[in-house]
């Protein structure tokens, strides 16, 4: 957008804003007289004060309860004062009221700004601060500066002096203009409590929204993916919906509501997830949209129906990936605590049960929201959180499939078993992805045992921490997933990989005593290598991971696992002991490793696997928690048989009573035995041949004996001159007398 276009809509001045005032509405024709006549104050004092009133049933709070809400979210939050104190002495240190709002320039604290800095400084996201601390720490010497600033940024618009949007860091972009207008529309309704927010001021703030209103309007005229548009939207339409005297014909509502209703239609998955993968985004956009939706409850304007099935899914699905311990997994590009490996999940939750009070959601939503959730709510909403029905959810092992997150659990005790795998990117906007195709995270006994992190975009860590040396992942020849590395428009830190693998998802079982996924990625065919890998869920116990890899030349193969390590019997078994005594083992079955490395970054450890140079390898591996020292694994017995968990494990061939297997792997509990790689079995008197190493369970129910498939493709078991076909995932039982 050039200078000259942007100047297509500018801020009208006040005579032509009271020129323009509808004379539909009761009162403004007199108004409007009074400004002409030439009593300027009396006109703009009637104004404000028509606005004023009509502001407390306008917006989340009402103003005229401020002082109360105050003195309860003291109480609440004790902490919430000093906080926003510390942010708004940051913000006032750093800029002057009426700052410059164009590069280069240096702030006041002597930095010369750069494309990050000024992003923020675009955003306001310090107003509400200042609000805050006006009414919290007696300062108020920051209703005059935000009045300023404000107005600042409205003269710098005028005169040319704004960063473009074609420069990339356009303050006028419709996430910088529709974040500014979040947070100034809460500091605007805050300071209306007080008698020192003047009738000029807060005629002029209006003007200020209404001048982004018609910005936001024409610049966002094509859909666009990402939550980029959605906040200029949500800000459009919340100014709409504060103002409705200047959007007689709905102009501004209704295409708002239009284009957010496309974004939730090809951004929120069939699964409730929102499309970029990310809980840091998945959680932005429902803020967003609860934004709407919320005030249009409160102001009653129209709404469209599908919103509500679309909301509540993306509720579902937040609960759908949540931890036992009502946490919830870092997953993509996660920012707001760097190297933390879990979100809160009750602050959001809150949000879903005050639009659909779901016992379910309640067992997730915290009794207070957080602090900034604090001031959407209503008394009723807050009542109702203190007043929560709860229910443990039902759900165990699912799959949101569109969006490509597959999870194993235990089920909702704190110290239950939980993996989460990641197997999509994208389509239309990977910009958030990882190198993680095929990786997962590991919860068991309260903690996060094989995690993902947390990263800040400016921190020089930032590119490091998204590629797959700090996932958990398979590797070839060293070769992370994301090769092609690319910083963004303007270069506020943010950047990308340009390439990650397609994954394919070919087995998904999450039913029953072993639970399966099996998928492959393309990342690697390039060089000429396929690879897989299948995980198999023996529930409540343990995990199976067999990564598989089959090249034309020789190659190394790696196994990456996140966490601080020991190696007991190298490299057999790799532990990691925690403060309380819980643990994890893994338990390297194959022997084709040559090396076991530990190493890490930013004082976050893993370890790493590493095959002997071949065309063709597999890693078998079991991932073992235990919640005490003395529940760690043995070494195998003498006989090579060992124990993990309630399973008797041997390689080869072994005879159990009257039955024996030809396998790989052999995996034996009470009345069920799991083969890996099976070719013969023997059970009781008759004998099966299996053409192809099959993966089966073989269990005895009501004295009927079953035979599940866990291949990828059909089985066909020969026995006695006779075939049996079994299919993938499907069971074959067998009387006795067959």
């Amino acid at each position: 957008m050039s200078q000259n276009e942007t100047k297509e809509y500018p801020m009208p001045s006040e005579e032509s804003f009271f020129e323009t005032l509808p004379d539909s509405i009761s009162g403004f024709a007199e108004i409007k007289s009074l400004y002409t006549d030439g009593s300027r104050t009396e006109a703009i004092k009637q104004l404000a004060s028509y606005f004023k009133v009509k502001a407390a049933e306008r917006f989340f709070f009402n103003w005229q309860n401020v002082p109360q809400r105050m003195t309860e979210y003291n109480e609440i939050y004790p902490s919430a004062a000093k906080s926003h104190l510390k942010y708004a002495q940051d913000h006032t240190s750093d800029f002057s009221a009426s700052t410059s709002w164009r590069l280069p320039f240096v702030n006041k604290a002597g930095k010369q700004m750069d494309a990050y800095a000024i992003r923020h400084l675009f955003r306001q996201h310090k107003a509400g601060d200042l609000a805050f601390s006006f009414f919290l720490s007696d300062k108020a010497e920051y209703l005059p500066y935000f009045t300023e600033h404000v107005k600042s940024l409205g003269s710098a618009y005028q005169a040319g002096t704004i960063e473009l949007i074609e420069d990339g860091n356009g303050a006028y972009e419709a996430f910088r203009g529709g974040n500014r207008i979040e947070n100034w529309v809460l500091a605007h309704h805050l300071f209306l409590a007080s008698e020192k927010y003047s009738a000029e001021d807060q005629v002029l703030a209006m003007r200020m929204f209404l001048h982004h209103a018609e910005v936001l309007y024409h610049t966002n005229q094509s859909f666009n993916y990402g939550n980029h548009q959605t906040k200029g939207m949500v800000a459009l339409a919340v100014i709409s919906m504060m103002y409705p005297e200047f959007d007689t014909n709905k102009k501004y509502y209704d295409f708002a509501i239009a284009i957010l209703g496309e974004h939730l239609e090809k951004e929120v998955n069939a699964d409730g997830f929102q499309f970029e993968r990310s809980f840091h985004y998945h959680v932005g956009d429902i803020d967003n949209y609860f934004r709407v939706y919320k005030l249009a409850q409160i102001t009653g304007s129209p709404i469209p129906e599908a919103w509500s099935g679309k909301l509540k899914a993306m509720f579902s699905a937040t609960l759908a990936i949540a931890l036992p311990n009502k946490n919830a997994p870092v997953i993509q590009d996660d920012t707001d605590q760097p190297m933390a490996t879990q979100n809160n999940l009750g602050e959001i939750m809150a949000l879903g049960y005050a639009l659909f009070p779901e016992p379910e959601y309640g067992y997730l939503a915290a009794n207070h929201p957080s602090e900034e959730y604090y001031w959407l709510l209503g008394k009723a909403d807050l009542e109702n959180l203190q007043g929560k029905k709860s229910k443990k959810p039902t759900v165990k092992s699912t799959a949101l499939e569109s969006t490509g997150y597959y999870v194993f659990r235990e089920g909702w005790k704190e110290n239950d078993l939980y993996m989460l795998i990641s197997t999509g990117v994208s389509k239309e906007k990977p910009d958030h992805q990882h190198g993680d195709v095929l990786g997962f995270q590991l919860f068991a006994n309260g903690e996060m045992l094989m995690p993902n992190y947390q990263v800040r975009y400016p921190l020089p860590e930032f590119q490091f921490f998204k590629n797959s040396w700090v996932k958990n992942v398979a590797l070839v020849d060293s070769i992370p997933q994301g090769q092609d590395w690319t910083g963004n428009q303007g270069g506020s830190g943010f950047g990308k990989f340009q390439t990650l693998p397609k994954a394919l998802v070919s087995q998904w079982e999450p039913k029953g005593e072993i639970q399966a996924f099996r998928g492959s990625h393309d990342g690697y065919q390039t060089i000429g290598v396929n690879y897989g890998r299948t995980i198999y869920y023996f529930s409540g116990d343990f995990f199976l991971i067999l990564d598989e890899f089959e090249g034309e030349r020789a190659h190394e193969f790696y196994q990456n696992f996140q966490g601080n390590y020991s190696l007991e019997e190298t490299p057999m078994i790799a532990r990691a002991n925690l403060a309380n005594a819980s643990g994890l083992d893994i338990i390297q079955l194959g022997d084709q490793i040559s090396n076991a490395k530990i190493s890490g970054n930013k004082g976050k450890n893993r370890i790493t696997f590493q095959s002997i140079s071949a065309n063709k390898h597999r890693f078998t591996t079991i991932i073992k928690p235990y919640g005490k020292y003395e529940d760690r694994t043995s070494l195998p017995k003498s006989d090579g048989t060992m124990t993990v968990g309630e399973w008797q494990i041997n390689k080869g061939s072994s005879q159990v009573m009257a039955d024996s297997y030809v396998a790989e792997y052999i995996f034996k509990k009470d009345e069920m035995t799991f083969l890996v790689g099976m070719t013969e079995m023997t059970l009781g008197s008759q004998t099966f041949l299996s053409a192809i190493p099959a993966d089966v369970l073989i269990s005895t129910m009501d004295g009927k004996l079953e035979i599940k498939s866990f291949g990828e493709k059909e089985i066909t078991l020969r026995s006695n001159g006779q075939d049996f076909t079994i299919s993938a995932l499907e069971t074959l039982t067998l009387n006795p007398t067959q």
